[in-house]
């Protein structure tokens, strides 16, 4: 029985050579693999020079290292969802400047610090659902804030099933691109802006009339199916009366 090291390794040359099968290194995929860290920057960075998107979800990550950005320059789209992360920090996630999709969902994140955020200048969808989350703020003076100013490009913000108990008023002027937001399951969330209200509730229209066009979607598809089949079955003999 091989041991779990050997075991891991030898996962992760499948996983490299994958990707360079695939997409020619653009697209790395090390999900599920168990990792408590990434393997090392240096080796990563010089087999996939031209990463663009990493998929890191459901592993056993506390944290994110130092250099991301050194190593990965044109990274696009990080998956860290599904792990055990506190924090994002800024010598980290925050130096990814050319980030558009970051998913840090059902993690154990506290707060989304200002520092991280405030040089994402191109990214275009946060998905932070499942966290510990209690403040969304861009007061510029408070040393916490959960989220900063670089965020202008913003469109999609998921927030769902967080701690939110309060979003602040100057959240809308500091997100003007932003057209999708999910509030839900925040039940002690007091205060938030109207128009993120109003975003949220049609989020929430629009999600539940897709659910519905897909069940009947589904629906008519087995009743056709169920039809093909009735009309291919053979025809039952009458039964003879004797």
């Amino acid at each position: 029985m091989q041991q779990p090291e050997v075991a891991q390794a030898t996962a992760l040359e499948e996983r490299y050579a994958a990707s360079l099968a695939q997409s020619n290194g653009a697209t790395l995929d090390l999900s599920s693999l168990r990792l408590t860290e990434l393997p090392p920057l240096d080796e990563l960075a010089q087999r996939f020079p031209r990463l663009s998107h990493l998929n890191i979800r459901r592993n056993a990550l506390r944290s994110l290292p130092d250099g991301l950005a050194r190593a990965f320059p044109q990274l696009s789209s990080l998956n860290a969802s599904e792990n055990a992360l506190e924090e994002l920090p800024a010598s980290s996630i925050g130096a990814l400047r050319y980030l558009q999709r970051l998913n840090v969902a059902h993690n154990r994140l506290g707060e989304l610090s200002i520092a991280t955020f405030e040089r994402h200048d191109a990214l275009e969808e946060l998905d932070a659902r499942g966290n510990l989350i209690e403040k969304i703020s861009f007061d510029n003076l408070d040393e916490k804030l959960p989220v900063g100013a670089g965020l202008r490009k913003l469109q999609v913000l998921l927030l769902a099933d967080n701690r939110l108990r309060l979003i602040d008023p100057t959240t809308t002027d500091v997100l003007p691109k932003l057209r999708v937001i999910d509030l839900s399951g925040n039940p002690e969330l007091s205060e938030a802006p109207e128009k993120l209200r109003r975003l949220h509730e049609r989020n929430l229209l629009l999600h539940s009339r897709a659910k519905r066009r897909e069940l009947i979607t589904r629906a008519l598809s087995i009743r056709k199916v169920v039809a093909q089949a009735l009309a291919a079955a053979p025809a039952a003999s009458p039964t003879r009366i004797k």
